[in-house]
């Protein structure tokens, strides 16, 4: 049951003088308070709650407050109560009287799981977002868009040895406490058994010992069961990496090195506030994230005009999204621009006449093989005669010549005009100078992960990512707020 705060309280604490003594004008907590209203968590919140039954809860802003403090200094729930019950700053900050108790950190986890929900994660950006604008510091239409990771809070391991450690454990339990079904137990694969043999035990001994496990009475062994066979059910069971977190995946952050957990897509105002995210599984590529996150900025109030990336956000899908009245700053993709400053090499020319390309030995291609790409690039084929080429006096030092395949061959891409009207207007110095300020996402990266713990995820699963990825994105606009009020108001 949620009690009506609506009415201001009067504080009768002897105490209360005590705030005025201890915390500095300048402390953070005292200017974060002074110039963000957390009024708006109630309203948003009381949905949560029973009106008329259950016991009286404690205040959603207070507790929204406590995992803002969690965040802001990086603490586990139960270094945050400990601190909270003789930290001045933080008792000022939760509006508690000097002498109140703090609450259980269990309380905690009960008001992340189920007061929270993904359609106020949303909410709770946008009023950073709706704050701001009210206080007239976002300026410009810009938004700068790119991706950073977050460490599973769990261990990877192959399906096969997900499935092997599971079943292992259910023969463990029930020998432990129904050992009569122990004499059920099919034969085990070799320790060098793949994937298939090992869904293959799994399933027969689960079938069994079906209906002893339903009979035996033990909680445990009919948990692990179901567990069992709903990962069996599971059709991505190939890529899961994890029994505990079965939406984290494999990512990559250079061609040689991959981490395991999940990616935070943001997009950030160029006065560096965070106004729009996505989260996804480590796998997923950053430029189909970009649609969404023009949308969600959008939905904020703040009227996009401009977007700033990395080559990954080039695409025709893209454009398209950002259309006539989004400018989309980044870099396009390697291949296309190869692709417009391509030259042959030497000794190899086009024939006007006939139309075809020539070797530097004079001969001729017999044909070209021709195919259009999604990215509106042209990839021609020339096919030369592998007669020609063995006789050839210039087959070691010719690229075609030199060549091993079945057809002796040599591949142009040609550039689209769309592409290269692309290419030459990342060439501007309008386009150069708006491209020097993408760093400062960059820099926003490292102060999630280094100031608030965003390196590795909380906990499992992609909703409580999310929990903790916009709680982080709200500590941190917070911060800024704070930060670009501070000159308005000397």
């Amino acid at each position: 049951m949620l009690k009506d705060h609506s009415q201001l309280k009067l504080s009768l604490s002897p105490y209360q003088e005590i705030y005025d003594a201890v915390i500095p004008a300048n402390h953070l907590l005292r200017k974060i308070k002074e110039n963000i209203d957390f009024s708006f968590v109630n309203p948003m919140l009381r949905k949560q709650y029973c009106e008329n039954f259950g016991r009286p809860a404690k205040e959603p802003e207070m507790m929204f407050k406590l995992l803002f403090l969690k965040k802001l200094f990086d603490l586990s729930d139960e270094t945050l109560i400990s601190s909270a019950q003789t930290d001045m700053a933080y008792k000022f900050f939760l509006d508690l009287e000097p002498e109140a108790k703090m609450i259980d950190p269990s309380l905690l986890t009960k008001f992340r799981k189920n007061r929270i929900t993904e359609d106020i994660l949303e909410e709770l950006l946008k009023e950073t977002i709706r704050q701001a604008l009210d206080k007239g510091l976002i300026k410009s239409g810009t938004i700068i868009v790119d991706s950073t990771h977050t460490n599973a809070s769990v261990r990877a391991k192959s399906p096969t040895q997900i499935l092997r450690d599971m079943s292992k454990q259910l023969r463990k339990e029930i020998y432990k406490n129904a050992f009569d079904l122990s004499e059920k137990f099919p034969e085990k694969p070799s320790l060098e058994a793949g994937l298939e043999e090992e869904i293959a035990y799994t399933k027969n001994l689960l079938k069994a010992l079906e209906e002893g496990i339903a009979a035996c009475g033990s909680g445990k062994i009919q948990e692990l069961a179901r567990e069992m066979k709903e990962l069996l059910e599971d059709e991505k069971i190939r890529d899961i990496r994890s029994k505990d977190d079965k939406d984290a995946r494999f990512g990559h952050k250079t061609p040689t090195s991959t981490f395991y957990g999940y990616k935070n897509h943001l997009a950030m105002t160029e006065e560096r506030l965070i106004a729009g995210i996505s989260v996804t599984h480590g796998g997923a590529p950053d430029g189909q994230e970009l649609p969404g996150l023009i949308e969600k900025v959008q939905e904020t109030g703040i009227e996009v005009t401009e977007v700033i990336g990395d080559m990954a956000y080039v695409s025709d899908d893209n454009l398209e999204a950002c259309g006539e009245g989004i400018t989309l700053i980044a870099r396009t993709n390697t291949a296309v621009a190869a692709a417009a400053n391509g030259k042959l090499e030497e000794g190899f020319c086009y024939n006007k006449d006939a139309g075809m390309l020539q070797c530097p030995a004079g001969e001729l291609a017999m044909r070209v093989e021709k195919r259009t790409a999604k990215n509106g690039n042209t990839y021609l084929r020339y096919v030369f005669s592998k007669v020609k080429c063995r006789k050839c006096p210039l087959r070691e030092s010719c690229r075609v010549g030199r060549g091993k395949s079945k057809e002796r061959s040599y591949s142009i891409t040609q550039a689209s005009e769309k592409n290269l009207e692309r290419l030459k207007f990342e060439e501007s110095e309008y386009f150069r100078e708006r491209m020097k300020i993408r760093h400062r996402i960059e820099e926003k990266n490292g102060e999630l992960k280094e100031a608030h713990g965003l390196r590795r995820a909380d906990s499992r699963g992609l909703f409580a990512m999310e929990l903790q990825m916009y709680i982080t994105a709200f500590v941190a606009n917070v911060k800024r707020i704070t930060r670009l009020t501070e000159p308005v108001m000397q």
